[in-house]
């Protein structure tokens, strides 16, 4: 997180504000608020101005963000949060304030704008998130070492996958390996034997691994801010002509997608190519979920790769494409693979 790269994501999302008549912006998402200052603490909240940007924090963050933060007006929380924010509003004189609409409570928002009197209180709906889905190059350097990471440990757990070895104990095992090399999961790995791999964020159980048992790993990690997240498929012994079948249609469906990444494609067209495939081959009632997720800060975010989405693909956008069949009483099969958008084309980049 450069200083020229939070300057510059600073005076984008004040840019985009003057473009819906803001004269301040509220920032409540603790995401939002790291990646627009590069505070990776808590408790943090922003106010863009087009003449000031404000950073507000507690007595716990009052140090750290004095010395580490640039660019802010950075204010203690002396009382309350709402006395902060009105005296900020009252000294930078806005008139027009917008706030992160799917992050700020009802009665929150209430409250506050009881504090700032006549100033309007403007809800806003994923400004900065819409900034966040196009990734500098300071972020995707990060994100391929959190993907190579993922890899490493991967090839890691995937070793001690055999007959007697319980889908808990590899979840533990990902989880631990992660602390030990520097990180932290993304989420809770997801380790689903045979059947159990029919249900798409199954919960590692008690379930001990047979013989000719496939085994379904999502994982990912976060690595100093950004996330991976992966899912591989690991047989144990020798694959029956069902479980082949499935995994070659999948493996078709996931190819197909990511031949078609590339700028200027819309992303429903990505989603209808793998979706369709898998649709001409009987298995269209066994893939329910989207395509794929933005990654980066947090491990779902913008781009969503969906059917209903009307976005086009942009350079800088990365994300997951994930096709899958899944049937109940026999198992699932998912290929997880993060990719980014190039001006040309894209990389995968896992």
């Amino acid at each position: 997180m450069a200083g020229s790269d939070i300057n510059n994501r600073i005076a984008l999302l004040n840019k985009e504000a003057a473009k819906r008549r803001l004269d301040g912006f509220l920032v409540t998402n603790q995401a939002n608020a790291s990646y627009l200052s590069g505070f990776l603490g808590h408790d943090a909240i922003i106010i863009a101005g087009s003449k000031r940007n404000f950073f507000i924090t507690d007595s716990r963050y009052i140090e750290e963000s004095r010395k580490n933060i640039k660019g802010f007006d950075i204010r203690l929380v002396k009382t309350s949060t709402y006395d902060t924010i009105e005296e900020i509003v009252r000294e930078g004189r806005f008139k027009r304030i917008g706030f992160e609409s799917s992050n700020l409570p009802y009665e929150v928002a209430l409250r506050l704008k009881g504090y700032i009197g006549k100033s309007a209180l403007v809800p806003v709906k994923g400004l900065v998130e819409s900034l966040r889905a196009i990734k500098d190059e300071g972020e995707i350097s990060l994100i391929k070492k959190s993907v190579s990471l993922a890899k490493e440990v991967f090839e890691y757990a995937a070793g001690y996958i055999k007959p007697g070895i319980s889908e808990e104990s590899i979840s533990k095992r990902i989880e631990i390996e992660f602390i030990r090399r520097g990180a932290r999961n993304a989420f809770d790995a997801i380790v689903a034997g045979g059947a159990n791999s029919s249900m798409p964020h199954a919960r590692p159980g008690k379930l001990v691994f047979k013989k000719n048992d496939f085994v379904m790993i999502d994982m990912g990690c976060n690595l100093n801010g950004y996330c991976s997240d992966i899912t591989r498929m690991v047989m144990i012994g020798k694959a029956d002509a069902r479980f082949r079948k499935i995994y070659a249609i999948v493996c078709e469906a996931h190819d197909m997608a990511i031949e078609m990444i590339k700028p200027g494609v819309r992303i429903a067209e990505v989603d209808r190519r793998a979706r369709t495939h898998i649709q001409s081959r009987g298995f269209g009632k066994c893939f329910g979920h989207s395509l794929g997720h933005g990654v980066g800060m947090d491990v779902h975010e913008e781009p969503s790769i969906s059917r209903t989405s009307e976005e086009l693909l942009r350079p800088g956008m990365v994300f997951t494409i994930e096709p899958a069949i899944y049937i109940p009483g026999f198992g699932g099969v998912r290929i997880e693979d993060m990719v980014l958008v190039t001006k040309n084309g894209c990389a995968v980049l896992s």
